[in-house]
C-alpha cells in the first residue's frame, strides 16, 4: 500500500506538470488543462490523505446504501475511464503522418491575428507548404471564414502566406465561409464538385491532436481522409489532446455538428 501511495503521488504530480505547461508558456486556457490539472489535484489529495480516505471508504462500505453508492460511483468512473482511453488512443493514433499522398489536401482554418496567422495556423501553413513542395502535382483547399478579431478570412490568410512562400496560386483555393470543422469539409467538397472533381480521398492538414476528429468529419462527408499533422510542441500536446477527447464526444459521437469554433482550435 505504501508503494501504491507513492505511485499515486508521483502520477498526480506528473499529471499536473504535463497539463499546466501551456498555461504558463502561452496563457492558454481550455477544458483539457482544467481536466488534466483537476484530475491531478484530486489524486494528489488522495495521496496526501491516503489513510483517512481509505478508512472512510471502508466505513461507508459497511452499510447497504453505502455499498450501492460506492458501486454506482465505481461503475460510472470505470465507464468514463474506458471511454476516455478509447478516444484518447484514437487521438494519438491519428496524430501520426500518413504514408498516402492524395492529389488534394484540405487545410483547416484557425485563428488569424489581424491579417497574420496565429501560432496554430502558422504550423498548419508550414505543414501545407511542405506537402505542396514535396508533391508538385497536388492542390490545396484552404478553409476558414472571417471571425472576430480577424481582418481577413482564414482561407485568404493561408493563401496569401503560401503564395508568399512560392506556391503557385493556381494550386490554391480559398474557402472563406466556414466557421467550424464540419463546415470546412462540407464547403470544401462542394467546391471540388463544382469544379468537376469528386475526390475519393483527401489529405487533412491540421494540428496533430485535431486530426482524428477532422478525419471523422471527412468520413461523414463521404470521403477518405489521411493525416498530415502540424506538430504541437511537446509541452502543449497532452492538454490539447485531452480537450480533443471532449470535442470528439460532443461533435462526433453525439453528432452535434453545428458547434462553432471557440478559442483557437475548431
Amino acid at each position: 500500500m505504501k508503494l501504491f501511495r507513492i505511485a499515486v503521488f508521483v502520477f498526480s504530480a506528473a499529471e499536473i506538470l504535463l497539463n499546466i505547461g501551456p498555461f504558463f508558456t502561452s496563457g492558454e486556457k481550455n477544458i483539457g488543462i482544467l481536466a488534466g490539472v483537476g484530475t491531478g489535484m484530486l489524486l494528489l489529495v488522495y495521496a496526501l490523505f491516503f489513510k483517512k480516505i481509505n478508512s472512510l471508504i471502508v466505513s461507508v462500505w459497511h452499510y447497504t446504501p453505502g455499498k450501492i453508492i460506492l458501486c454506482l460511483i465505481s461503475a460510472i468512473l470505470t465507464t468514463v475511464i474506458i471511454a476516455f482511453c478509447f478516444t484518447f488512443i484514437n487521438v494519438v493514433r491519428y496524430s501520426r503522418e500518413s504514408d498516402k499522398r492524395p492529389e488534394y489536401i484540405i487545410v483547416l482554418g484557425c485563428k488569424v491575428n489581424g491579417t497574420k496567422p496565429g501560432r496554430f495556423l502558422k504550423l498548419r501553413i508550414n505543414t501545407a507548404f511542405k506537402y505542396l513542395s514535396e508533391n508538385p502535382g497536388s492542390k490545396a483547399i484552404l478553409t476558414g471564414g472571417q471571425g472576430q478579431g480577424e481582418d481577413i478570412s482564414e482561407g485568404k490568410c493561408m493563401r496569401d502566406e503560401l503564395i508568399s512562400l512560392g506556391i503557385s496560386p493556381d494550386r490554391l483555393t480559398a474557402e472563406e465561409k466556414s466557421s467550424s470543422t464540419y463546415e470546412n469539409f462540407r464547403n470544401s467538397i462542394e467546391i471540388l464538385e463544382a469544379d468537376g472533381n469528386r475526390a475519393s480521398e483527401i489529405g487533412v492538414v491540421t494540428n496533430d491532436f485535431h486530426e482524428y476528429r477532422a478525419i471523422k468529419y471527412a468520413e461523414k462527408n463521404g470521403i477518405k481522409g489521411y493525416s498530415f499533422p502540424a506538430k504541437t510542441p511537446r509541452n502543449g500536446y497532452l492538454p490539447f489532446a485531452v480537450r480533443e477527447v471532449f470535442a470528439v464526444w460532443y461533435q462526433i459521437y453525439l453528432g452535434r455538428n453545428n458547434l462553432r469554433k471557440t478559442g483557437v482550435i475548431q
